[in-house]
């Protein structure tokens, strides 16, 4: 794959992070929407994803965990990139973390601030994207064993091409929407939608919206 096919193919994926399932495995991977929510899941979580961005897509897995206490979550990830203008693929990984910043009405709503890391490489190019933000969500039981989380995440994201010693960096405002529901006791099923501001050409970061899709098992 010729550098320049690279840097052109990625600089039009989405900008973050690997999400699925209510309490999801989340992890700052490029070519993923940036879906948090503003809750935590105890334990360890792990997820397999999807995404499809403009020219992109992604598949991936990832872990999460959180203590006991729900006050904070680490995820991590990593994928494989696939991009139609190049003949060849980008390993993606990244990790975030989240903490959740307050709760309301009786613990159905809530805000978490994150931040993240994110990279994908092929031969000399590499993408970084650090993203940081605030995620709102609001949540509902659905039966005994069942939930449903509606969410909506807000990203301020710092994103830069390397080929080489020449870098070209990008600053973006982007935001998404999402839902988790439990499928059964530890199943989980997100799907999530990211837009906002858009890289020009030459230009590091996402172009256009980003769709995303997962599901993750909570070891409860």
């Amino acid at each position: 794959m010729r550098p320049s096919s690279l840097v052109r193919a990625v600089s039009i994926a989405t900008a973050l992070l690997a999400s699925v399932a209510p309490h999801a495995a989340r992890a700052q991977l490029p070519g993923a929407p940036v879906l948090q929510n503003a809750f935590s899941n105890p334990g360890l979580t792990v997820a397999g994803n999807y995404a499809s961005g403009d020219a992109t897509t992604l598949g991936a897995v990832a872990v999460a965990y959180a203590p006991g206490t729900g006050r904070f979550q680490f995820s991590g990830g990593i994928g494989r990139l696939d991009i139609d203008e190049a003949d060849g693929s980008a390993t993606s990984w990244g990790a975030r973390f989240a903490a959740p910043l307050l709760s309301f009405a009786d613990g159905r709503g809530g805000l978490a601030l994150f931040v993240g890391y994110g990279s994908a490489s092929r031969d000399s190019v590499t993408l970084m994207q650090l993203p940081a933000g605030v995620g709102a969500g609001w949540r509902m039981g659905l039966g005994a064993t069942r939930a449903l989380s509606v969410y909506g995440t807000g990203t301020y994201m710092w994103a830069r091409t390397s080929v080489g010693d020449e870098t070209v960096s990008k600053r973006l405002v982007r935001f998404a929407v999402a839902g988790d529901v439990t499928l059964i006791r530890n199943l989980g099923l997100t799907i999530g939608y990211e837009m906002g501001s858009n890289a020009g050409d030459g230009e590091p970061g996402p172009r256009g919206g980003i769709f995303g899709a997962g599901l993750s098992w909570a070891f409860r």
